[in-house]
């Protein structure tokens, strides 16, 4: 029986202009090895930029937690020094109310000498203070309605599809905003999630409540934040932007509902 022949590949590099060709030769199963051990490396390092890309995208969600978990500090810092200050204006109001009943019951005040009579300078301060009182609460009313209107934008991106009415074909109950796949989706106001789950159109979504009959819906979803009886604060971030449900591409769809009744989001937000 002859011997087996070794087969061989041969690789010959020509160079642009004169000059000696460079020849390898290397045997078929070397080469065979070099072939596939390129091809491993290939998808080694793209399983590598893929794994970097998403760790990448932690990162960037990390840090801006983080960021809004400090603002959120801050916001509830500020909102017990007001709830400190009102404290305080209450207790005024509720010792001038007291010499007031006083006073016009011809009672002597407890603490004080009965025959304390109020000057002109006495009721212009009591009414100074109760302007002050009622502008506080006032304030305070107005700014927890602001906060549960939802009126700033979910997520950055461009509206692809507006809301309309209509049949069941031509309807779309909010708009769909194409933002990038992972970008952190944000609550238009604050307020109650109420439901959180998966719907067959939707996909992975978020209902939250704002009170004064109203709501907001955020589908197709690749992640959520929250669960239901989470409270919110607006701009309180609730889930990423994907590509679940019935759905051509990542993108965000957002609904506003007041009443029961779907309205169109553009005519809310700022």
């Amino acid at each position: 029986m002859p011997p087996r022949k070794r087969r061989f590949v041969t690789i010959q590099i020509l160079p642009e202009g004169a000059g000696e060709a460079w020849t390898f030769r290397l045997s078929r199963p070397f080469f065979e090895f070099l072939f596939y051990a390129l091809i491993v490396a290939l998808f080694a390092a793209a399983f590598a930029s893929v794994k970097l890309m998403q760790i990448q995208g932690k990162v960037f969600l990390a840090n801006h937690l983080a960021v809004r978990n400090q603002e959120l500090m801050a916001q509830q810092q500020k909102m017990v020094l007001i709830e400190q200050e009102l404290a305080a204006v209450n207790q005024k109001e509720q010792a001038i109310r007291g010499i007031l009943e006083a006073f016009l019951t011809k009672e002597p005040v407890p603490e004080a000498p009965a025959t304390t009579l109020w000057s002109g300078e006495d009721w212009n301060a009591y009414f100074d203070n109760l302007t002050a009182i009622n502008r506080k609460l006032e304030s305070r009313d107005k700014s927890l309605a602001q906060e549960r209107q939802p009126n700033i934008w979910p997520v950055k991106g461009i509206v692809s599809q507006k809301f309309s009415e209509g049949g069941a074909e031509e309807r779309h109950d909010g708009i769909d905003i194409l933002a990038e796949e992972n970008a952190v989706v944000v609550s238009a106001a604050r307020g109650m999630v109420v439901a959180e789950g998966w719907d067959n159109d939707l996909g992975r979504y978020v209902r939250v409540n704002h009170d004064f009959d109203a709501e907001t819906v955020y589908g197709h979803l690749a992640n959520t934040f929250v669960k239901v009886g989470d409270q919110l604060g607006k701009g309180d971030p609730l889930g990423i932007v994907g590509n679940t449900g019935r759905s051509l591409g990542p993108h965000l769809h957002f609904e506003i509902i007041l009443k029961g009744k779907a309205v169109d989001p553009l005519s809310y937000l700022e």
